[in-house]
């Protein structure tokens, strides 16, 4: 009898020792470093405890992440069981990951359904029609505006007497335009541009291009191809130079330090922004306008809506040896609770179910205009050699909304020389 109760103890302990922490391995992962990333790192011990997954996070400055991926990880080695990516560097990555149909479900934390993410996410983790990982933030172009200046009865008769309609949250390229003007004219910036030589500024052409019903490289019959039209271009490029004519000086070198602070002295009425960045805007220490602010989707142009998407994704090396415990790991990222434990740290969550939470809107309240702009998401080309590709778009259109070249002259070099870049 003594036998068969230790026997019984003892398969009980062992079993409640599989049941607390089926892995007992270790995974390394690599990530972006920022608040966001660092904050993760509270969450470590308790899936550490869960799941008996010791997990090595190792972050990098954003800008050296794409580098330290290409020396990390291979065909057949990696030093790394899950890698963050920058979406727009997902085609070249794409051969080197596991995609995502074929990660183990997990033992303690399940596998998401695509379903609970925002609109469009998920598509920032494709290339050839396979998602070769998952979206962990959802960034996109949100648009803000003061919702002092549009609620000031005096600015709202004295506009709509001028222009034949009310003033508000501008809701097409038309409205924008109009309302920049007239902020313009009382002593307010109508509107803030990127313009720094950075990706942003890459990123601003292609949500114009878009708006206008243009993209520089689309993916046609498996190739990708050119497809920037001229005329379409040329109105982007003339449109925007119109918008900097209401801009603040130095408007031709502006980027997010420039942008944050004139918003934030109360100097612009609307402009777009990444989430991310969000909350320098409300931050009421630094801030002269912190509350006084309405979330939503940009305004559409005169071919369609359009957001630039941004999001970071997940991604799994095919030559990992512990691909079950990667995956365990992800999924616990990207599950509900860590979710809700992450928003107050300054997470940017992809799950429809949290961005549309009412209780987060109420002090979140861009997460329902995150959602909102997801609905029309664009990316960025797909293309393998993305990264020569930004810079002939992000060049010419700096050369035509600054007056160096003529903007018919500047989209035609863009044709050419992403042609040129086609054939290498």
């Amino acid at each position: 009898m003594k036998r068969v109760f230790v026997t019984m103890v003892s398969l009980m302990f062992l079993a409640a020792m599989l049941f607390a922490a089926p892995y007992n391995t270790t995974i390394k992962v690599l990530a972006w470093d920022d608040a966001l990333t660092q904050a993760l790192k509270d969450g470590i011990p308790e899936f550490e405890k869960q799941t008996g997954i010791k997990v090595v996070l190792e972050l990098v400055p954003s800008g050296n992440l794409l580098q330290k991926i290409g020396v990390s990880v291979g065909p057949d080695k990696t030093d790394y069981d899950l890698v963050t990516v920058d979406e727009p560097f997902v085609p070249s990555l794409a051969h080197l990951m596991l995609p995502f149909n074929s990660w183990f479900g997990g033992k303690v934390y399940k596998k998401p359904n695509l379903n609970i993410f925002a609109p469009n996410a998920f598509e920032a983790a494709q290339w050839a029609g396979v998602f070769v990982g998952m979206p962990i933030n959802a960034n996109v172009y949100i648009w803000i505006t003061r919702k002092d200046l549009v609620n000031d009865p005096k600015y709202k008769n004295e506009f709509k007497s001028k222009y034949g309609y009310d003033l508000g949250v501008p809701k097409t390229f038309k409205e924008l335009r109009d309302m920049a003007e007239f902020f313009h004219s009382k002593g307010i910036y109508g509107f803030a541009p990127f313009t720094k030589q950075t990706e942003g500024s890459t990123a601003e052409a292609i949500f114009m291009f878009e708006a206008f019903g243009t993209s520089p490289l689309t993916v046609q019959g498996g190739k990708v191809v050119v497809s920037l039209d001229e005329k379409k271009a040329v109105e982007a490029i003339n449109f925007y130079k119109e918008l900097l004519r209401f801009s603040p000086p130095g408007a031709l070198d502006m980027g997010h330090a420039e942008r944050i602070a004139a918003f934030n002295q109360g100097k612009v009425f609307t402009m777009f922004q990444w989430p991310a960045l969000v909350p320098q805007h409300e931050d009421p220490n630094n801030s002269l306008v912190a509350g006084k602010i309405i979330y939503s989707a940009p305004p559409v142009g005169p071919a369609k809506g359009s957001a630039i998407r941004g999001c970071w994704v997940l991604a799994m090396p095919n030559a990992s040896k512990n691909k079950e415990a990667a995956a365990e790991f992800a999924y616990w990222w990207s599950s509900l609770e860590t979710g809700q434990k992450l928003i107050p740290k300054g997470f940017t969550p992809a799950r429809a179910d949290l961005l549309l939470n009412p209780n987060y809107n109420k002090d979140r309240p861009w997460f329902k205009a995150i959602f909102d702009s997801m609905k029309n998401a664009v990316a960025r080309p797909r293309f393998t050699r993305y990264p020569e590709a930004s810079q002939i778009i992000r060049d010419n259109w700096l050369a035509a909304i600054s007056g160096k070249v003529k903007p018919e002259e500047a989209v035609r070099k863009m044709i050419d020389e992403l042609n040129d870049l086609l054939k290498k």
